[in-house]
């Protein structure tokens, strides 16, 4: 019997597979991406091209005519409206264009239902997206909207649409939002709910558009698979009832009906970030490990190693790797009541011990709940029980900190989340943050990039980074800028890379009577009511970097007088587009903000990846409240840099040999 798990097995943070990167097969796109001038096709097409591609001044530009017919719609009936929806689909499924006049029609819909007249800049993500494209727009900007465009164009074709979000909480709004503006139209919605059963699964999946989180999609994928599977090792049984006795044999019993079109939220997140993570069905649930032993020694004899006698670490990977003195002492301890359970080499056994002891921090990488290791999501901040690290990792980390060590899960079926949204005909996608990846999107998926324009001129202040000789010395200064700001009534919201790093910060604010509300790895749910109340007059938010992302900010006037909200980064991310996604909260749809970010030398962007540049910077005399010349924190913009490189290599790397695999596999 199959059990199935929604699990997310990973690896270690210097292990990280990506699954191959083919193309994805081009929508609709021809000569719609070219440069108006150059005639060349780029990567990215940043705002000035966008504006020549879709030019409001001129007459035939795309965004023009969607306005045009737009206007013509504004005096018809809800009955003509769905007349225009019922020929559009006619037009759709006989090749010809019509996604202006679709971008129109679903415009007026969202006006009519929700009195809400779409911005210019709404409609030209639309049309990019139609496309096939991947429109990069501004945090604020009216992404639930946007979505909508795309999917009713889709859903025309008459094959189902998917709009992929992030998590639950955003996947139910966006159904709720955009349900009455397909009702009206005569498409059906559907929401497709985690663990739902078969028949409600295929109900969804039965609607013109279906909403759900990522994962789900995929993870239903997998189970129909298992279920195909099965059928086809039945095949010749099932030949003989339906051939000698007359019998029909029932089809697999799958709940997706084929991968036509998908709308990706935070594409660059789901693409770029988590392509390392796979998706796993496997077998059994989190039993006892029936050989702890085995991890418990592995992790006794790591302790008692020293980095450069027993083990080396690569200064770009991090992997930590045994020296030739290492493997003999760990034989010479090898016991013999362990030898006969090793499922692997014993050396990778230690191997694993040692990342667990030296890459893997508490409160960092993973927590501690019920006696359990539950990972941390290295860019959302949130709990992820359902994801296991494999190879014998996970268990390493459960005797590293002393919990009860499980059994390592068989996997069934996988496959990562490039390749699922791979298998769909056409993929489009929107974030706030992609023009960085622009050009490993456009090689890895075929998905070209186009920055939108901000609807109103953005008032944000970026205040220059301030950077400290010790983490003690930022997180101070960090606590004094927070309590003048609050004695301003200014809404402050903190973002952190770690739950370590919020719980420190919260350690320097409590003795000074600041109240604050403290996020880390809540529900969706939560997540969204804490950040939606970030922007109120005086509330200081402590939060991890991307938790709540999606969720809107309202900021009143009382607080836009005092200068709106003022967004503080504890530290600088691997990832400069998370840095961006952080900022991006504040000052949007004109609004004033302003944002900075301190950083100290302990920060572990310069601890694992400059290491050398650090001790250097440390020479460097510091003020008596610690602070460095803020000319310093160009340095860590370019170690940013260097580990942005670094890992697109390691994609592309990873890439190569999971091709050379998937060729094998066929072979065999």
């Amino acid at each position: 019997m199959w059990v199935a798990a929604s699990r997310c097995d990973e690896l270690s943070p210097a292990h990280r597979p990506v699954t191959p990167h083919a193309p994805c097969r081009p929508g609709f796109r021809s000569s719609f991406w070219r440069d108006a001038k150059t005639n060349t096709r780029d990567a990215c097409a940043p705002r000035s091209a966008a504006r020549r591609l879709f030019s409001w001044d001129s007459a035939k530009s795309p965004l023009d005519t969607a306005k045009r017919r737009l206007a013509e719609l504004r005096d018809l009936s809800d009955a003509r409206l769905r007349e225009r929806a019922d020929s559009l689909r006619a037009i759709a499924r006989a090749g010809a264009d019509f996604h202006t006049d679709a971008i129109a029609l679903i415009a007026e819909a969202v006006h009519r239902t929700h009195g809400l007249t779409p911005y210019d800049v709404q409609l030209l993500a639309g049309l990019t997206l139609a496309a096939g494209g991947l429109a990069e727009m501004a945090t604020g900007e009216g992404k639930t909207l946007v979505a909508l465009l795309p999917a009713f164009c889709f859903a025309l074709h008459g094959h189902g649409a998917h709009v992929a979000t992030v998590n639950s909480y955003l996947a139910q709004r966006d159904f709720e939002f955009a349900r009455p503006a397909f009702d009206l139209l005569g498409l059906s919605t559907g929401l497709l709910i985690e663990r739902a059963d078969k028949r409600s699964k295929r109900r969804a999946y039965a609607c013109d558009v279906t909403y759900g989180i990522g994962t789900e999609f995929g993870f239903d994928y997998l189970r129909d698979q298992l279920a195909i599977r099965i059928a086809r090792e039945s095949g010749c049984g099932g030949r003989f009832h339906e051939v000698l006795l007359g019998r029909t044999v029932a089809p697999p019993d799958i709940v997706q009906r084929g991968h036509a079109f998908a709308v990706i939220d935070e594409a660059d997140s789901v693409l770029i970030d988590e392509a390392r993570s796979p998706l796993i069905i496997a077998t059994g649930a989190k039993a006892p490990s029936t050989t702890p032993q085995v991890h418990r020694l592995a992790d006794r004899i790591a302790t008692a190693f020293a980095l450069g006698e027993h083990f080396t670490r690569d200064p770009h990977t991090h992997h930590l790797t045994l020296t030739p003195a290492g493997e003999r002492r760990a034989l010479d301890q090898l016991t013999e009541d362990v030898l006969p359970h090793l499922r692997r080499l014993w050396s990778h056994y230690l191997e694993s011990a040692l990342q667990a002891r030296h890459q893997f921090r508490r409160d960092v990488h993973y927590v501690v709940r019920d006696g359990e290791v539950v990972i941390v999501d290295e860019f959302t901040g949130r709990l992820c029980p359902d994801r296991t690290w494999r190879n014998g990792l996970h268990q390493a980390v459960e005797a590293a900190a002393g919990v009860p060590i499980t059994g390592e899960n068989s996997s069934e079926a996988t496959i990562s989340r490039p390749a699922y949204f791979q298998l769909y005909r056409t993929i489009c996608g929107l974030t706030g943050t992609a023009r960085e990846a622009a050009s490993e999107l456009r090689a890895s998926y075929g998905i070209r990039t186009v920055v939108i324009p901000l609807n109103r001129p953005s008032r944000r202040v970026l205040r220059p980074d301030r950077v400290f000789a010790t983490r003690a010395a930022k997180l101070d200064a960090v606590a004094r800028e927070v309590a003048l700001r609050h004695a301003q009534n200014q809404p402050v919201l903190i973002g952190t890379r770690t739950i370590e790093g919020s719980e420190a910060l919260a350690g320097q604010l409590t003795p000074l009577g600041l109240p604050f509300r403290m996020l880390n790895a809540k529900q969706d749910t939560e997540e969204a009511r804490i950040i939606e109340q970030a922007g109120a007059p005086g509330v200081i938010t402590i939060a991890t970097n991307m938790a709540g992302r999606g969720a809107h900010i309202p900021v009143p006037d009382e607080s836009q007088r005092v200068g709106g909200l003022h967004v503080i980064g504890l530290e600088r991310h691997e990832s400069s587009r998370i840095d961006r996604q952080l900022i991006g909260r504040t000052a949007r749809q004109g609004q004033p903000g302003s944002a900075q970010f301190f950083l100290s030398l302990e920060d572990d962007l310069l601890v694992r990846h400059a290491p050398t540049l650090a001790a250097r910077l440390a020479t460097i005399p510091a003020n008596p409240d610690g602070e460095l010349p803020s000319k310093l924190a160009a340095h860590f913009l370019r170690t940013q840099r260097k580990v942005e490189a670094t890992d697109r290599d390691q994609r592309r790397q990873h890439a190569k040999y999971d091709g050379w695999l998937d060729e094998l596999k066929q072979a065999l």
